[in-house]
């Protein structure tokens, strides 16, 4: 995606990115690109709603091939320990 103009409207950047549920990996790496590129400045109303849903489009992708499950208290406690040299 390229940067946004402060003048684009919601209905003009949906557009220009067509967003919809990410399926393989190269829509996953765009929707990844397009977000990177509007983490570096500030973001109009319209581009803040627009982030939010590649947010929300990416997480779902990353729970559904790349879920960790929940944690387990040892397993946290050992990784904590380990990290603090207890």
């Amino acid at each position: 995606m390229t940067p946004t103009s402060s003048q684009q409207t919601y209905t003009d950047l949906l557009i220009q990115y067509q967003p919809k549920p990410i399926k393989t990996e190269q829509e996953y790496n765009r929707a990844l690109t397009a977000v990177e590129g509007m983490m570096s400045g500030e973001l109009t109303e319209a581009e803040t709603a627009l982030f939010e849903l590649l947010v929300l489009l990416i997480e779902n992708y990353e729970e559904r091939h790349y879920s960790m499950g929940e944690p387990k208290p040892v397993a946290t406690l050992e990784s904590l320990m380990h990290e603090f040299d207890v």
